[in-house]
């Protein structure tokens, strides 16, 4: 690839709000054989990042996303994290499981949709929650470049939980990942990841282990 041709390639990546990795932050998810595919080592900071899940009370998506905002907060003293939902069945404990300090976590309990994105781009626009999770349906490519673009001006993560059925639709997601439920574990499947590689791994039941 030409200089010429990469320069271009990066501007249009920053003008749809992702930075080239040796220009941004990443946080590893502890994972060696998933950092190993991924641009940096580690998850882009102050992007959009999509888990998709066949079913919302599959475990394997949440446990993944819980892992992941654990990971982020041990590695940014001091800075609060969101959990945006329809849903009530976040579980203290297994936030404890994941190293999630409950004092610095803000729950936002929303009625629909709607809700779930008005509070994701407001805490975006405030610039005081760092790191976000929200559990939300369908998002058309628009829209999720629209919160890529703001998840990068605030410098927020933002990682949605969002039904397997749409993982065929376009997205300006970073990553995108399938994570589910199977006998005596579970799976991940990196299926999306803008300037790594994909890949799939079967995983423990102990969800901070690959097999």
């Amino acid at each position: 690839m030409t200089v010429i041709l990469r320069n271009l390639r990066d501007r249009i990546a920053q003008l749809e709000g992702f930075s080239p990795p040796r220009l941004a932050r990443t946080c590893p998810t502890g994972w060696p054989a998933v950092d190993g595919v991924l641009p940096g080592g580690g998850l882009l900071q102050g992007a959009l990042h999509e888990i998709h899940s066949p079913d919302p009370a599959d475990g394997a998506a949440m446990g993944m996303a819980c892992r992941l905002v654990g990971r982020f907060l041990a590695a940014t003293p001091g800075a609060t994290a969101l959990w945006a939902s329809c849903r009530c069945d976040l579980f203290a404990p297994g936030l404890k499981a994941a190293r999630i300090d409950p004092d610095r976590l803000v729950g936002a309990r929303c009625r629909n949709s709607d809700e779930v994105l008005l509070v994701i781009e407001e805490s975006c626009k405030s610039n005081a929650i760092k790191f976000l999770y929200a559990d939300i349906g369908e998002v058309d490519f628009s829209l999720s470049r629209r919160l890529q673009l703001a998840a990068a001006e605030a410098g927020t993560t933002l990682f949605l939980l969002r039904p397997a059925r749409f993982e065929p639709a376009p997205s300006a997601a970073v990553t995108r990942w399938h994570a589910e439920s199977r006998p005596g574990g579970w799976s991940l499947t990196l299926f999306r990841s803008r300037g790594g590689r994909v890949g799939h791994w079967p995983m423990s039941v102990n969800v901070g282990e690959c097999r």
